[in-house]
């Protein structure tokens, strides 16, 4: 699959890679979490080490005008140098204060949507946020995904992936990623750390594919600070300060596959869309994708209600034949 249609699905789906045709994933290796420690110094080891419970540091005070993304004097996102060993990387500084009050949702939130692959649902995408958890002392929540699909589709494609984003309480920034797929074709263990004191991710990356047998990337990338993860990028446009107006966009970083994105957003229009089992007023967005200062790919919109919740009520993305969409089923 091209970069082009693999960015566009994670960005609906997280992770879930399209591939047609039938197989067996019978005789391919499942991965563990393995020990992590090996990968990388035993400081970052005991940094990003998921706890449940902590000495939580001090929340700080907001900062004035912390929702804001900063942008050049352009309004082009800057080309991010990516270097293996992230030599020269520079401190993010101050982590920001996020948060709303109230905010849209909370630990204990479930929403279920349907995958829907040329009209017809093809799988179930489920998220949930999960008690907070700790990592090097901030309090995260832990948000967790799900997507499988539907029986009768299973003879098509089958797949069977959990995606694990820990995204900082008060700043609304991603810690550490994960991605187990199971699938027709392959299975796949991916973890990301991202390390703000250094601007720098750690990519660890297996694939054991039918065709194209195992695989194994272990990277560095410089990012930029506070970033998202695909799955927590999905809460942030919740929170985030979007346009009300055709004038205005927002901008925010982004990591897909441990290297540095950033997200465009831009105000369409405000219409009625039927959603979880009712009519629902929703904000309607176009989503560009940039990859440095080179634009990857524009063709996908996204709903939030107007409702104090913004719940994300559906996602879509044109194809070469069709469309692909995600789409609010139920609030459990």
């Amino acid at each position: 699959m091209g970069s082009k249609g693999e960015w566009t699905l994670r960005t609906a789906l997280l992770g879930l890679v399209w591939i047609a045709g039938c197989s067996t994933s019978n005789h391919l290796r499942k991965f563990e979490e393995g020990d992590i420690s090996k990968e990388v110094s035993a400081d970052m080891a005991k940094r990003f080490q998921v706890k449940d419970s902590a000495a939580p540091a001090p929340t700080p005070a907001p900062a004035a005008g912390a929702m804001k993304e900063k942008r050049g004097k352009s309004g082009k996102a800057k080309k991010v140098k990516e270097e293996q060993n992230g030599s020269g990387a520079k401190s993010a500084g101050t982590a920001p204060f996020r948060r709303l009050n109230p905010m849209p949702f909370e630990v204990g939130e479930k929403l279920a949507y349907d995958l829907r692959f040329v009209g017809v649902t093809a799988a179930s995408f489920n998220m949930e946020v999960r008690p907070v958890k700790f990592i090097d002392d901030h309090q995260v929540y832990e948000i967790g995904a799900h997507a499988k699909t539907v029986k009768l589709f299973e003879f098509v494609y089958r797949v069977d992936d959990e995606i694990r984003s820990f995204w900082d309480h008060d700043g609304l920034y991603s810690h550490r990623f994960s991605m187990d797929l199971d699938e027709t074709k392959q299975t796949r263990k991916l973890i990301e750390l991202y390390d703000y004191t250094k601007n720098q991710s750690f990519f660890w990356n297996r694939i054991d594919h039918v065709e194209k047998g195992f695989r194994e990337e272990k990277q560095y990338h410089d990012i930029q600070p506070w970033s998202q993860d695909p799955l927590s990028m999905l809460y942030y446009l919740r929170v985030a300060p979007l346009p009300v107006t055709p004038e205005g966009e927002f901008r925010a970083p982004v990591v897909l596959d441990g290297k540095p994105w950033t997200t465009v957003v831009r105000y369409l229009r405000t219409e009625s869309i039927y959603a979880a089992g009712q009519s629902r007023e929703a904000r309607v967005y176009r989503i560009e994708n940039y990859a440095g200062s080179e634009l990857k790919n524009k063709d996908n919109t996204l709903w939030i209600s107007t409702d104090e919740h913004r719940y994300i009520l559906r996602v879509e993305t044109k194809l070469r034949v069709g469309s692909f969409a995600v789409a609010l089923d139920r609030i459990l």
